[in-house]
């Protein structure tokens, strides 16, 4: 099987699911608390400072999630918010932060605008310089969206809002593990990422980098009993002042164990910008006369997405699962400000991982020409 839906879910490595199943049997064999136990120095220490290392980070500023969508919803919540505040995003949003986002906005009055983009699809920088007014609350940038591989440039964005009172937001959700990521070089405040994408982590596991300026305007909406004490005489108080106490207190262990051998391999594998694999399968595309791309942005990296002209796009995934290739028919509503008038409901979505090879391209061109009406 060639697999091609990393943006959906990576490849576990061999060993990750090796950890993950030993630590499984540790709790079938001695109890799910002592299996807890015998793996402190892993999930209490040893996680956080990996994934601190893959982001530029301190490993205080990280908080684990069982999603990116619930790390990111939890940074979102513990703002506080004032009617008239302006939020300022992106048309690539993921649709479920716009869920969150609107409950913001029925809430508390905020107001929601979306960053235009130039004629090739990056985001109009001179507009996002010009309308960063003083009622700017919050700015959330996708790094790489759900729909298509265009690489977002949240550094320049970081350039033009340091010095700005807002708080800034990053979703790499599917940038994580295939570009390199430095939250001091970005400048952002809030950094949210999944496990089970490109990272080729477990799924049920995301995280959020937090950083300490955050920290000391946010407050978490709801602190946990691992995280926080309650007495009768004095009420709650928290027993961490790092990212911590935004977590919760009941997590998957076994997933935790796993995620981090993947961040362990991504920190000793690397990172190569320039895939042959994805040059040679994108060219070969824009080719197909079939097709038409969803290609946006001066600079794409691991996702490509199209149309076909005759034949709807879960058909298309069908049709190349039953002969051996992965990929996925994308939702245009999870993508809605972007997608919406592009062409239909679904698309395709081919997504590479770091061992993709230029063979497997081949093949995967080969049977979609092969795909008819």
């Amino acid at each position: 099987m060639i697999h091609f839906n990393t943006a959906g879910a990576g490849l576990l490595s061999a060993r990750a699911v090796e950890a993950m199943q030993g630590f499984l049997q540790r709790e079938r064999d001695q109890g799910g608390y002592e299996a807890e136990l015998a793996s402190a120095q892993v999930l209490e220490h040893e996680v956080y400072h990996n994934i601190a290392r893959l982001v530029g980070a301190q490993p205080g500023d990280i908080a684990l999630f069982d999603s990116a969508t619930k790390a990111w919803v939890t940074a979102l919540d513990a703002l506080d918010w004032h009617v008239g505040d302006r939020v300022l995003i992106t048309p690539y949003e993921y649709a479920g932060n716009l869920i969150a986002l609107e409950h913001v906005r029925q809430r508390h009055g905020v107001v929601i605008d979306v960053i235009p983009l130039l004629e090739n699809g990056d985001l109009d920088l001179a507009w996002l310089a010009e309308h960063l007014r003083d009622d700017v609350k919050l700015v959330s940038i996708v790094h790489v969206p759900s729909c298509c591989g265009i690489v977002n440039d949240v550094e320049a964005v970081g350039r033009l809002l340091r010095g700005h009172p807002c708080v800034f937001f990053v979703d790499a959700c599917q940038s994580l593990g295939m570009l390199p990521i430095d939250v001091q070089a970005i400048g952002c405040d809030v950094l949210t990422a999944a496990g089970r994408k490109f990272l080729c982590g477990p799924r049920g596991t995301g995280f959020a980098y937090l950083s300490e300026t955050f920290r000391t305007v946010a407050r978490p909406r709801f602190t946990d009993l691992h995280r926080a004490t309650f007495s009768v005489a004095n009420g709650v108080s928290l027993d961490q002042q790092d990212a911590r106490c935004f977590e919760y207190a009941e997590r998957n262990s076994a997933a935790l164990v796993g995620l981090n051998i993947a961040v362990q391999e991504r920190l000793a594998g690397g990172y190569v910008d320039d895939c042959a694999a994805y040059r040679f399968l994108v060219q070969a595309l824009e080719g197909n006369a079939q097709l038409r791309l969803i290609a946006p942005g001066a600079r794409q990296r691991g996702i490509v997405s199209f149309f076909h002209a005759g034949v709807p796009a879960p058909e298309v995934v069908s049709r190349l699962r039953f002969n051996g290739i992965n990929c996925w028919a994308g939702y245009a509503a999870h993508t809605p400000y972007f997608m919406s008038d592009r062409g239909g409901p679904r698309f395709v979505r081919v997504s590479l991982g770091s061992a993709s090879t230029v063979s497997q391209a081949e093949q995967f061109v080969h049977l979609l020409r092969n795909i008819h009406q």
